[in-house]
């Protein structure tokens, strides 16, 4: 029988004791006869002895991290009959240890949840990032408590800032968590889980209702639709995943091995070498475009000219080896197509970056004051207890995180390309086949829209060709990392909105005078 194991980290006094202790009182737990509850960091707050005795709780004080072993959980549960095991974990350990840990006789990791105090969070957030992002990276909530004094910007705030490290973990503001639905779910023995029918069981209920009042005919188009759109979905994500894998490593390992102040330098420098140097600087860094978003905002809170990184930005995807070896795999029969996108990206990156210049934009009129986003890469991946942790271990970590980061973005614009391409009617096909301006603006919105990366987007841009012109697929390819929605809310946490915006509208002006150059040529 399997033997869930439940993880409350959190730093000292803030919450964890309290979280536990209301757990119990509630009778949260009282599906399990022996429960084993591992105290890692004794705080303010203590457990009542009776309680637990009451709920067969037996109490485990951890103070040495290495003490916690798969070998020795075993024993545990061996020794005490226990059925299940809450860890209240010290928020100062390596959380990834934990994680590690190699588990035996059933016993299986379910929650990781981790509890701070509001008041506090922001600090750690801003000041202890090394300790804090690797407990935010593995948790599947993170709890706020004692928030009653924050205002609704304040927690929306924090819910950004948790985000920004882990969009997969949930914020909950708690109050009483017999209140809340969300953490008794988890808390609950997945077989006394309540049969309720969720959103997405209805909506499957109803396709499948209408599905069997289809005449034969009607189902056969509906196959062949769904099989269409699964082949066109498969073949661009299968073609994708090497160069996402390739660009991840790459990636990596250039932030954590590589060092880049050389090339900082050059750009940074106010003379027209820098511009060069910036729009050519990207075939040193052969990083997605989600991965070098972060970088941006490093640079610039650092104080590099906006012109030279708004340039170094925008053509790093033009001039960047694993893009080029990608745009040659999806069209292997014209490598023409490779000059054509080096110069196309070149020429918007270094027209951008010049008008900029000559518009006298300085960084301390876009740059905002209060960025939190600068600093949060590296440490995701080093763990500050842990300094004698290898590169190639950390390496391999952030190639992990950039490539699940990256890949969710990858399925979403693979999925909307296939789908587009088999419901698209033939019809608007023909009316915007020869219209330029049409063209250029259904290929500017989808590269906006789709969002897809930049070492990747090839092979989407490979599925429309055909249906568009060469330079309309050409201008999806070029603008799709320029105008990606993604890093343009990564890059709103370190530049005003407005900017932004002016930015965008710059770039689709100039990116038509591209096109319409390309057209010309072609």
């Amino acid at each position: 029988m399997a033997i869930d194991i439940d993880v409350v980290s959190g730093f000292l006094e803030s919450g964890k004791t309290t979280f536990i202790n209301e757990l119990i009182t509630g009778n949260t737990f009282e599906e399990y006869e022996n429960i084993g509850l591992l105290v890692c960091e004794e705080g303010e707050i203590e457990y009542d002895e009776k309680l637990l005795k009451e709920k067969n709780i037996s109490l485990i004080v951890i103070e040495e991290p290495s003490r916690l072993t798969g070998d020795y959980l075993l024993e545990l549960t061996s020794k005490k009959n226990l059925d299940y095991i809450i860890i209240e974990y010290n928020g100062t350990w390596n959380i990834q240890t934990l994680l590690d840990m190699k588990l035996k006789g059933g016993l299986k990791l379910r929650n990781v949840l981790f509890i701070s105090e509001a008041d506090k969070f922001n600090s750690y957030y801003h000041n202890m990032a090394g300790l804090l992002q690797p407990h935010m990276m593995n948790s599947d909530y993170v709890v706020i408590n004692r928030h009653d004094s924050l205002s609704k910007e304040e927690r929306k705030n924090i819910q950004n800032n948790v985000k920004r490290v882990n969009k997969g973990t949930g914020t909950v503001f708690l109050n009483n968590i017999q209140e809340d639905a969300r953490l008794l779910r988890i808390f609950t023995p997945f077989e006394n889980y309540k049969k309720t029918v969720t959103p997405g069981m209805l909506l499957l209920m109803v396709v499948l209702g209408i599905l069997c009042f289809l005449p034969t005919a009607s189902l056969s188009v509906v196959y062949d639709n769904i099989q269409k759109v699964s082949l066109s979905f498969l073949s661009i994500l299968i073609q994708a995943i090497p160069f996402i894998l390739l660009g991840a490593f790459l990636s990596s390992f250039l932030q954590l091995v590589i060092p880049t102040g050389w090339i900082i330098r050059q750009i940074s420098g106010n003379t027209v070498k820098s511009f060069g140097v910036a729009a050519l600087a990207g075939f040193f860094f052969p990083v997605c475009d989600c991965g070098l978003a972060p970088l941006i905002t490093g640079l610039l809170k650092k104080g590099t000219p906006l012109p030279q990184v708004i340039t170094f930005w925008l053509a790093s995807a033009a001039v960047n080896p694993v893009v080029l070896l990608s745009v040659m795999y999806a069209f292997p029969e014209n490598k023409l197509i490779i000059l054509i996108r080096i110069l196309a990206g070149v020429f918007v990156a270094l027209v951008i970056g010049i008008i900029l210049k000559l518009l006298d934009i300085k960084n301390s009129d876009v740059v905002k004051t209060d960025s939190s986003l600068t600093g949060m890469g590296i440490d995701m991946i080093y763990d500050s207890n842990n300094r004698g942790l290898r590169k190639a271990s950390a390496v391999l970590k952030g190639a992990q995180i950039e490539f699940f980061r990256v890949f969710q973005y990858v399925i979403i614009g693979a999925l909307v390309s296939s789908v587009s391409l088999t419901f698209v009617p033939q019809v608007i096909k023909s009316l915007i086949s020869g219209n330029i301006l049409i063209q250029f603006v259904i290929m500017f919105i989808a590269a906006a829209f789709m969002s897809t990366c930049s070492t990747t987007n090839a092979f989407i841009g490979r599925s429309f060709y055909g249906q568009f012109t060469l330079p309309a697929v050409l201008s999806f390819m070029t603008l799709g990392p320029m105008l990606d929605f993604k890093n343009i809310i990564i890059l709103s946490e370190a530049l005003t909105k407005k900017f932004l915006v002016q930015l965008c509208l710059l770039m689709a002006v100039v990116g038509f005078l591209a096109y319409s150059l390309i057209n010309i040529i072609l």
